[in-house]
């Protein structure tokens, strides 16, 4: 990429942050987005426009409110999460600043000031220079074979590692108090004081799982163990709980509609119908009120029932536990409560609204399955998609396929065409690739049998990271370099070596480009 592409991927880049900072300042402004925009603020019972007017919001305002937040702020506004991950964003930033600073005004220099790329240039085409952009007269691959300068790069990357883990240990450090500050307050949950217990055996017959929760943990702990809540299929309890609400929803419109129809040239106002068939086009007219009103007494009976039916017949074989302190609770979910590993598997209860309640139930066996055929689904989506990657490459380097591709040389030789298509598709492309991952890592994630959304979503960032490294990081570096050298690795394979050490710097540009893009 020469360094027309690359400005002109920047101020791509850049323009469309620049749209879309005042598409966000037009829509947050607007009263009916306030749920949007505003969310946190809302739920505290406040005001979202109060001390600030709807048309007084600027567009770069927020970065004065965040630079001046305390922590604290942060915390009460957003929670933990909220503030570890300003954490998270002022590590990087700490380290791309740290490792910048010291190591631009060295590197750069020395890259720039060496001649390898003449030299090789006169080597192969007989001349004494040739034309490089300025980009790759400042990167690794101008500084000559054997060098002292490349002394300053090997150090280099010590100082990055160095920077890197530094920064790292004080970040994990104030994350640990962070965490720890915000279980010992006095604002308490419910999942504090409880336990997400799996695998639990089969009970005797005299006995229901529940009995058997109850007893087990109350004989293991005593003094703390306060009450089990074992996990029940209750879908048709649901099923014609939903029925009787739906029925009461229709009966208030159905008032509704009645008393509106009392205020007319009627006062004793016209009773809504309707039919009871497909869709209500069809089948006998009714009174709605009436109708609904009698499906309600039926179905009463039939609930009862079946929620006495469920909370008997229908456990599952996992439960949470509940313990009458925090301290209780977190000693238990760290403890080994069975000598095989299979039985009693017990871990941290998470929030309710978080569970995966159809997930608890799934034995061990069947979860480490799961998760084996996951991995391994994993492996070949990771494997496969190197494909897309790689054609992504291709069209990165599509100087390099002029003289193989004639047929490419009219789209080659519009330097308007190249441009943009160096500069902005290749990215655009790629990060086209990039989303269509999250939902499909999601999907598997949950199938693996992960007992929460939190645990899912963690799960899927992790292979999330292995796409990343494998096929943005490696694939398409290497690809773009295999690529656009295949015959010399045809002609002589043990140089490879040689000529990827030559050929990786020409990627930098691209993942600069990406990042901005991104």
């Amino acid at each position: 990429m020469d360094i027309s592409s690359f400005v002109t991927s920047l101020l791509t880049s850049f323009v469309i942050f620049v749209v879309l900072v005042l598409v966000f300042t037009w829509l947050s402004r607007r009263p009916g987005n306030a749920p949007v925009y505003y969310p946190s603020v809302l739920l505290r019972g406040l005001d979202p426009w109060e001390g600030r007017g709807r048309g007084t919001r600027s567009p770069v305002g927020w970065i004065r409110q965040a630079f001046t937040a305390s922590e604290a702020d942060v915390v009460a506004a957003g929670g933990v999460d909220a503030a570890v991950y300003l954490v998270f964003l002022s590590s990087v930033l700490a380290i791309l600043v740290v490792s910048g600073i010291v190591l631009l005004p060295l590197l750069l220099p020395l890259a720039a000031t060496d001649h390898a790329l003449e030299n090789s240039a006169g080597f192969k085409n007989g001349k004494e220079a040739q034309n490089f952009t300025i980009i790759e007269r400042l990167a690794l691959g101008n500084v000559q074979k054997k060098s002292m300068r490349l002394w300053a790069f090997i150090l280099s990357v010590y100082w990055v590692s160095f920077v890197t883990y530094l920064v790292l240990w004080k970040s994990y450090k104030h994350v640990s108090n962070l965490r720890a500050a915000a279980r010992s307050t006095s604002d308490v949950k419910p999942e504090e004081f409880a336990v997400l217990v799996r695998d639990v055996p089969i009970p005797p017959p005299d006995q229901t799982i529940k009995d058997s929760v109850d007893s087990y943990f109350r004989v293991l702990h005593p003094d703390t163990f306060y009450k089990a809540m074992v996990v029940t299929d209750n879908k048709e309890a649901d099923k014609i709980f939903q029925e009787i609400e739906g029925h009461k929803h229709k009966i208030a419109h159905a008032e509704a509609v009645y008393a509106e129809s009392k205020k007319g040239n009627k006062p004793e106002g016209t009773k809504p119908t309707h039919r009871t068939g497909l869709l209500g086009l069809i089948g006998k007219k009714v009174d709605t009120i009436e109708y609904c009103n009698g499906e309600i007494k039926e179905l009463l009976p039939k609930l009862e029932a079946e929620q006495k039916s469920t909370l008997h017949d229908k456990q599952q074989r996992a439960a949470i536990v509940f313990f009458n302190s925090r301290a209780a609770a977190a000693s238990a979910s760290q403890t080994l409560h069975a000598q095989l590993f299979d039985k009693w598997t017990v871990t941290e209860a998470p929030e309710p609204r978080d569970m995966i309640w159809s997930n608890l139930p799934k034995k061990i066996y069947e979860r480490h399955t799961r998760q084996t055929l996951v991995y391994f689904i994993v492996f070949l989506t990771v494997f496969f998609y190197t494909i897309p990657i790689t054609a992504v490459s291709a069209v990165t380097t599509l100087e390099k396929l002029r003289e193989k591709l004639p047929f490419l040389k009219v789209v080659v030789d519009q330097q308007v065409i190249k441009t943009v298509l160096q500069a902005y598709l290749p990215q655009l492309a790629l990060i086209v690739f990039l989303a269509l991952l999250p939902a499909l890592l999601m999907f598997l994630s949950k199938s693996e049998g992960i007992p929460s959304q939190s645990h899912v979503v963690r799960a899927a960032s992790g292979k999330y990271f292995y796409f990343i490294i494998f096929n943005v990081f490696l694939g398409f570096t290497i690809s773009s370099s295999l690529f656009s050298a295949l015959k010399t690795i045809v002609d002589n394979p043990p140089g490879i070596i040689v000529m990827l050490g030559n050929s990786l710097p020409g990627s930098a540009t691209f993942f600069l480009s990406f990042v901005a893009l991104k």
